[in-house]
C-alpha cells in the first residue's frame, strides 16, 4: 500500500513556549508552570513554492495564534490532552492540513529526581476526528457492460468506511474526445464526502479502475473504468500525479454537464453529452 503521507509538504514550528496552568496537582492548577510546543504541519504541496504568495500556505503567525489561544483559554490536566486539543483544532482550522505531529514538553513536572524534560508527541489526520471533506468524482466508461460497471463503481465507492456517497448525477452519453475512432462513453459524477487525504482517495480511485480491468494502453483510448478526482473541497495543489481542481474539468461537457445537474437540478445536455438514465 502506498502511504501518501510521503508526499505532503512539511511546515514546522518548534520551541514554542507558554506559561500556562497545566497538571492534575493542587499547586499545578494555581501556579503557572512552562510548556514548549513543537509542531509538524503535514500539508497537500503547497501553491506558495511556486507563487511566494502567503495565503496559499499555512502562515505560521496563525498557528502559533491559534496554539497560543488553546493553551491560554483553557486549563488541561494532562499534556497528552493539550496535544489532542491542539491537533483537532489546527486540523479544523485548515482544510489543507492532512496530518500534524504536536510534542508538548513540560519540564517542571513534579517528579522526585532529576530529569531534563517530560512530553508526549502525538500525530493525528483528519479522519481521527472525523473531518469529511466534499469531493466530486467523475466516472466513465465505454466497454463492456457499461451502465453495470458504473453501479458497481458507485457501489463500491459508497461501501468504503471513509466515503459517505452524497450523490450521483445522471447518466449521460458522451461523444468521446481526443481518440474518436473507439464507442461511446458512459458518464456520470459522484459527490462524496470523505475523510481520506486527496493523495489516498487518488489511490483507491485507481485501485478501483485496476479492479474493473482498466489497461492504460492508449491516452485518450477505450478504457472499461476511469475516474478522475475533480475537486477536493476548495483545496488547490499541483503535484507530478494530481491537480486540483482537475485542470481540464472546465472544458470537458461530458464533466461540466452532471456537475450542472448536481449543483442546480439543470443539466443542460448537448448533442455531444446525452441524457440516459438515472443510475439503477
Amino acid at each position: 500500500m502506498i502511504d501518501s503521507r510521503a508526499a505532503f509538504d512539511r511546515i514546522f514550528i518548534e520551541g514554542m513556549t507558554f506559561m500556562t496552568l497545566i497538571g492534575v496537582l493542587e499547586h499545578e492548577k494555581v501556579q503557572p508552570q512552562p510548556v514548549t510546543v513543537d509542531v509538524i504541519l503535514s500539508v497537500m504541496p503547497v501553491q506558495a513554492t511556486r507563487t511566494d504568495r502567503l495565503e496559499q500556505t499555512i502562515s505560521y503567525a496563525v498557528a502559533y495564534e491559534r496554539i497560543s489561544q488553546i493553551i491560554q483559554t483553557e486549563h488541561f490536566g494532562l499534556v497528552e490532552r493539550l496535544a489532542g486539543s491542539i491537533a483537532e483544532k489546527l486540523l479544523l482550522d485548515h482544510e489543507s492540513l492532512m496530518a500534524v505531529t504536536v510534542t508538548i514538553h513540560k519540564p517542571e513536572a513534579p517528579l522526585p529526581g532529576p530529569f531534563t524534560s517530560t512530553g508526549i508527541t502525538i500525530t493525528r489526520v483528519r479522519g481521527d476526528f472525523g473531518l469529511l471533506t466534499q469531493a466530486d468524482l467523475s466516472l466513465g466508461t465505454n466497454l463492456g457492460d457499461r451502465l453495470e460497471t458504473l453501479r458497481q463503481a458507485v457501489l463500491h465507492l459508497a461501501g468504503h468506511p471513509q466515503i459517505e456517497l452524497v450523490a450521483t448525477s445522471s447518466v449521460y452519453e458522451t461523444t468521446p474526445v481526443g481518440l474518436l475512432d473507439q464507442p461511446d462513453f458512459l458518464n456520470l459524477v459522484a459527490r462524496i464526502r470523505t475523510t481520506l487525504d486527496p493523495f489516498s482517495l487518488l489511490f483507491y480511485c485507481q485501485s478501483l479502475e485496476t479492479r474493473f480491468g482498466r489497461e492504460r494502453l492508449v491516452r485518450w483510448g477505450p478504457r472499461t473504468l476511469d475516474i478522475d478526482l475533480l475537486t477536493y473541497g476548495h483545496l488547490m495543489t499541483q503535484t507530478a500525479i494530481l491537480t486540483l481542481p482537475h485542470p481540464r474539468m472546465q472544458e470537458r461537457e461530458f464533466v461540466q454537464v452532471p456537475l450542472r445537474e448536481l449543483d442546480s437540478g439543470l443539466a443542460k445536455p448537448t448533442p455531444a453529452v446525452r441524457f440516459t438514465c438515472k443510475l439503477p
